[in-house]
């Protein structure tokens, strides 16, 4: 029994060394006996109810509502967008493929009055030794565990300095899977902007938030392997009550009791000192957490926030007041827009509503964040099997045409992250060089790390001109 036990690990083993992928054509997956035990040695790995993309609810709601007017006032905002779409559309746009400059698929400006590229970026970037430049990435599951922001966060920081993770949520259901930041929690309820009901006015940036259920706990921790993120200088909890408790931040710093009030306004809870893991506790029963920051004082950073499944379009009700309340104290310099693989299927071309609604979404984040400048990241490419091979999807194209189309109607930046991959069919090579998963979606950490160095290496092109 021991021989057949020792020969058949021995099969397993060796067959676990054959790289299957790239012999089939994927037709046969990679096979990693120890994958279980192991899996952050894997940058493959990824939370298991990931392996396809999800249905925002947001989308198929609008696209009913452009659908059927249930009203004259909404029959005549559709007419009004209509006619938007068919003016915009006699302007051609400047570019239809993506500009190339030394090798580098360049950022397009399609600021208004031929401003130069990223005026406020620009503008920020300048005293960045004495204060904190901020950039969101918002985006869906594939920028989610921070992947492709740290790498962008970690080419920032590393030119203009900088510390810690920016913004973190409350709760995780995957809190393994980010490596940026080690983190534990208990006793939250996270919701999402997609589910929310329509009464729930809690639509931040973020578009998340948690709530407390009796006693609730989250701990941070550094990641001490690099040392930009091993420890930060200001801890900032930001919550929102309508009772009176305390909240409770220890670390490094010692602790910090806080006396909460109830307040139709955000309250952030600071502590100052260099720290390399943050306890955030409170027995406040229904307390909003609307996020924790984990910053240095000076240099750039980048937030994280990603929410998997989101196609964008629930942007477009985030709550004005209270997120201008919010960017009082975390303002933008640059917000960066990933999103459209969630609003990819392979029987749809027509993108035009996606465009329309979009817009919209830019709209609401100018009149919020107006210190911001704004970048559309088109789709990537993305891969389906036909006839046992993996080839582009179509869409993949019409969804950039319209994105570009998009922020050539809202006066933002645009990159073309597809053509940075190298254009139709890049899905496929990526995959060859083990820069995306297996999904032929999303990107792996290696993948997220090369694209990151190919948008700042275009944005920094940009600054410099």
């Amino acid at each position: 029994m021991l021989l057949v036990v020792g020969l058949a690990m021995s099969g397993l083993l060796l067959l676990s060394a054959v790289p299957w992928s790239r012999l089939t054509g994927n037709m046969i997956k990679d096979f990693n006996l120890f994958g279980q035990l192991f899996p952050e040695d894997s940058s493959d790995e990824r939370p298991a109810s990931d392996v396809r993309t999800e249905i925002d609810p947001e989308l198929a709601d609008f696209l009913a509502e452009t659908a059927v007017a249930e009203s004259v006032d909404t029959a005549a905002s559709v007419a009004e967008t209509a006619v938007a779409e068919a003016d915009s559309a006699a302007v051609a746009v400047p570019h239809t493929e993506a500009p190339v400059v030394n090798g580098v698929v360049a950022i397009e400006n399609y600021l208004p009055g031929g401003s130069g590229s990223f005026p406020r970026l620009k503008a920020a970037l300048g005293g960045a030794a004495n204060r904190t430049v901020r950039i969101a990435v918002l985006g869906d599951s594939f920028i989610e565990g921070d992947l492709f922001a740290q790498d962008l966060r970690e080419s920032f920081q590393s030119r203009y300095g900088g510390m810690g993770v920016g913004f973190v949520p409350m709760h995780s259901d995957f809190p393994g899977f980010r490596q940026s930041v080690k983190m534990s929690d208990s006793g939250w309820t996270l919701h999402d902007i997609r589910t929310m009901e329509r009464s729930d006015t809690i639509r931040t940036l973020s578009c998340d938030y948690a709530r407390a259920s009796g006693r609730a706990v989250t701990t941070f921790t550094g990641n001490a392997k690099n040392e930009r993120l091993a420890a930060w200088e200001r801890s900032t909890f930001a919550v929102l009550s309508s009772d009176s408790g305390r909240v409770v931040m220890s670390g490094d710093f010692g602790e910090r009791q806080f006396e909460v009030g109830p307040s139709d306004e955000p309250q952030f809870l600071t502590v100052e000192g260099r720290t390399t893991s943050c306890k955030v506790s409170t027995d406040m029963a229904g307390l909003v957490a609307l996020g924790t920051y984990l910053d240095g004082h000076s240099g750039v950073q980048v937030d994280c926030m990603s929410i998997r499944g989101n196609s964008g379009i629930p942007l477009r009700k985030i709550n004005a007041g209270l997120c201008a309340a919010m960017a009082d104290r975390m303002p933008y310099d640059l917000i960066i827009l990933e999103y459209g693989i969630n609003a990819i299927s392979e029987e749809q071309t027509d993108y035009s509503a996606y465009g329309l609604a979009m817009s919209a979404v830019i709209d609401r984040l100018r009149s919020v964040y107006p210190g911001a400048d704004i970048l559309v990241l088109g789709v990537s490419d993305r891969g389906a099997k036909h006839d046992g091979a993996v080839r582009s999807l179509p869409a993949c194209a019409a969804m950039v045409d319209v994105q570009r189309r998009m922020a050539h109607r809202s006066g933002v930046h645009f990159w073309d992250m597809r053509a940075a991959m190298g254009g139709e069919n890049s899905v496929v090579d990526w995959r060859k060089r083990r820069l995306m998963n297996a999904d032929y979606i999303h990107l792996n950490r290696d993948g997220g790390r090369e694209m990151a160095r190919l948008l700042f290496d275009a944005i920094s092109r940009s600054l410099n001109e």
